[in-house]
Formats: structure tokens, sequence, C-alpha cells
């Protein structure tokens, strides 16, 4: 059975919260995310404002892949990995 969109941002957003309460994640996880976002950024049904981040999250995602220190890349982005959650939850709450 496929993932619906809703089903895809909570993976995003769950994965998003690793990275910012653990400051680590993996280059997989990375592209699980920039996949995902990517995917649902040509989605119609998703939220304006949550498709405007999904390009942020995008990039940061293909960053992290490659980055050679991904802790620090998470610890850069910190506030910007909490904005991103609570507007994921916010237009699409579980």
């Amino acid at each position: 059975m496929p993932l619906t969109y809703n089903d895809q941002l909570h993976i995003i957003r769950d994965l998003l919260q690793d990275h910012y309460t653990d400051c680590a994640g993996s280059p997989s996880e990375c592209a699980q995310i920039e996949r995902l976002a990517a995917h649902l950024i040509e989605n119609g049904e998703i939220h304006e404002e949550v498709r405007n981040i999904l390009t942020n999250i995008n990039e940061y995602s293909h960053t992290g892949f490659s980055h050679q220190h991904l802790e620090e890349h998470i610890s850069n982005h910190l506030p910007h990995l909490e904005s991103w959650i609570n507007t994921i939850q916010t237009h699409h709450p579980y």
C-alpha cells in the first residue's frame, strides 16, 4: 500500500524531530527526507506554507547527505528544524 502525502509528511517530521532532538542523523535519513520532500513539492494537496518550506528541507537534506560533519550541519540548522517541524505539525497534524 503506497504512503499518502500525509504519511510522507509525518515521516519527514519524525526524521527532522530526531535530528533536532539528538543533534545527529545519517546520510540515509537525509536521502530519504530529500526524496520525500522533492516528491511532496509537486503535490497540490499540501498546504502552501508547508510546500514553501519543503524546498528548504530538500536543500538541507541534500547538503546533509554528503556533509563531512553531519552533526555540525544539523546543529547549524536547529532553529530551522524547529520551525519546519512546527509548520508541518500546525498544518498537517497527526
